[in-house]
């Protein structure tokens, strides 16, 4: 098949996360042998550094188009102009390129909306895999929410990346929609050694440092567990606004010396800690699916998560421990559990379940089966 699949950016050396969920599933439907051009609306503030331009290049076998057009935060009228006169300007240099697609995928409401606007009259089908943090909020925003209504009822079929938001589009939009799962990446993250240095309890974190991943809460209740256990430490990966506030934090806790933000690193070095990891924890208050968590337990990593849409897929007793969101005294209690219990996980079965269900192969040949299904 012939797939043609729109998302807002790309994974680049600069910007290591940008588009990669998309990206993933681009790359894994490339490897069973299908005809991948993945169309990049990259319309991020001018902060962002690149070119204002359209480019050309191929990645894993994928043929990547992008076009850049540097926004950042206008009016959402602007912004969807753009986003659509953006994609029809690379779809019309697609088509003379590669030919006519037989599906037309988008990733997010967004791009969705971009897809409907721009190619709807192309008569061909377009899908939209819903992800987006926005529609799992307890109360949505009324325009994105009208935004969401508009795509949901003006494409072919909708996916959904858990049981949790595949519930919540019946419920609130009434539209019936396909759960299909992210992928984790098996070639960076798999089970490699049950040892440990036991000197040292390590937590590792992943996420953005945004309010919806709670970083300061977890940094509250990982302090209060320091002070009865302080042969521990806390590894964050991530980047964001809150970055300022947080290290203020750390240092009015005097925990500079135990937790320690790393930034934006690469996958191949959030593996590598987690090959001395002991846990990994991030207690967001919404996920639509939590990617990071299935990486920490592809490496055999069990995990504390929250139950916030995503992780109550894949998280159980065997693999980690689920708690409620903003609960402290559930937070300290499941620190105090994981340090006390960790070495009775069965590290390998852990990574071995994660592998069977969200391997690449595995979610790409699920995609494959549902894109028959629909032009069938």
């Amino acid at each position: 098949m012939k797939i043609f699949i729109i998302a807002n950016g790309y994974p680049s050396k600069k910007y290591l996360i940008n588009g990669i969920f998309e990206f993933d599933q681009a790359s894994a439907l490339a490897a069973r042998g299908h005809e991948i051009v993945y169309l990049a609306i990259d319309l991020r503030s001018i902060r962002r550094w690149r070119v204002w331009t359209e480019k050309s290049l191929v990645m894993n076998a994928v043929n990547i188009e992008v076009i850049n057009i540097p926004l950042g935060k206008v009016p959402k009228s602007i912004y969807q102009f753009f986003g659509v006169l953006g994609l029809y300007i690379v779809f019309q240099r697609c088509i003379r390129k590669y030919g006519i697609p037989d599906v037309i995928h988008a990733h997010f409401t967004y791009p969705g909306f971009f897809a409907v606007k721009a190619l709807k009259k192309k008569k061909i089908p377009i899908v939209v895999t819903e992800h987006s943090s926005a529609i799992n909020k307890e109360k949505i925003n009324p325009p994105y929410k009208k935004m969401a209504e508009y795509v949901y009822s003006n494409v072919k079929n909708i996916i959904t990346v858990s049981p949790t938001l595949q519930k919540r589009l019946t419920s609130i939009f009434q539209v019936e929609s396909t759960f299909i799962p992210n992928i984790v990446d098996l070639n960076v993250f798999s089970y490699t050694t049950d040892v440990k240095n036991n000197e040292i309890f390590r937590l590792v974190s992943v996420g953005s440092l945004i309010p919806l991943k709670r970083m300061n809460r977890l940094i509250s209740g990982f302090s209060l567990f320091a002070k009865e256990h302080p042969n521990c430490e806390l590894i964050i990966f991530g980047e964001g606004p809150d970055r300022k506030k947080l290290q203020k934090q750390l240092t009015e806790l005097d925990l500079d010396d135990k937790v320690f933000i790393k930034g934006n690193c690469s996958r191949k070095q959030i593996a590598e800690a987690y090959k001395d990891t002991h846990c990994f924890i991030l207690v967001s208050s919404s996920e639509t699916f939590g990617v990071a968590y299935i990486e920490a337990l592809a490496s055999g990593v069990p995990v504390i998560a929250t139950t916030c849409g995503g992780p109550e897929v894949f998280v159980h007793k065997n693999n980690g421990i689920l708690i409620p969101v903003d609960d402290e005294k559930a937070l300290l209690q499941a620190l105090i559990t994981m340090y006390n219990t960790y070495s009775n996980y069965n590290y390998e079965s852990i990574a071995t379940e994660i592998a069977m269900k969200f391997s690449p192969n595995n979610i790409a040949y699920q995609l494959e089966l549902y894109y028959q299904r629909l032009l069938d």
